[in-house]
């Protein structure tokens, strides 16, 4: 599984590898195995593995991190966790600081479900997958922000007009009691748009 970077974050460090391989030589908790088992697809079960792989890249383990009710991983030190994987990529973010990260491959699947999460937002002609990518992994990277609030991807989130060129952009969450302004970049990752996104202010 070869490393494909490593990107400090304020506060924490984000890794990115690339699945080539079927054998994942880590040490998986009870929970963990339950949870592998339960995975009808074989690009999820590398994911989930791929992810354990850069836990331990990071000096964790699969048993530091637990999830909650809806699924959301944490850890126990306190140190905020974010993880995404779409094959054949995984990514894992660690840190002081709270980002949600997303990656995913850009795909006409993306256009087409456009309807479900773009709302307001400016479409550039002749840029429609890319820029449809970019909003989704942003609206994908709040709601791992969230704490699983039930966000719309229609109504309650909205990305800002942004330059593909400049990587970087603003969001707004309009959700009653969670009202929130966030910083997002985004870059290329071969034909994948691997996004990281933050409160503004930390808040």
């Amino acid at each position: 599984m070869p490393l494909h970077r490593e990107i400090t974050l304020e506060g924490g460090q984000l890794t990115v590898w690339k699945v080539t391989e079927t054998h994942f030589p880590v040490a998986l908790s009870q929970a963990s195995l339950k949870r592998l088992s339960g995975m009808k697809r074989e690009d999820h079960r590398h994911g989930f593995l791929a992810i354990r792989m850069l836990l331990e890249k990071a000096g964790l383990s699969d048993r530091d991190v637990f999830y909650d009710a809806n699924g959301r991983p944490f850890l126990e030190d306190g140190r905020h966790i974010s993880i995404s994987h779409s094959p054949p990529f995984a990514a894992l973010y660690t840190g002081t600081q709270a980002y949600g990260i997303d990656i995913e491959q850009v795909s006409p699947k993306t256009q087409k479900a456009a309807s479900y999460f773009i709302r307001n937002e400016v479409i550039p002609a002749g840029f429609e997958l890319q820029t449809h990518t970019v909003i989704w992994t942003v609206k994908e990277a709040i709601y791992k922000l969230s704490h699983s609030r039930p966000l719309s991807f229609l109504t309650d989130l909205h990305v800002h007009p942004f330059d593909l060129a400049a990587g970087f952009g603003t969001a707004t969450s309009v959700f009653p009691g969670w009202e929130q302004e966030f910083l997002f970049q985004f870059m290329e990752v071969e034909d994948h748009i691997l996004t990281t996104c933050r409160i503004r202010n930390g808040g």
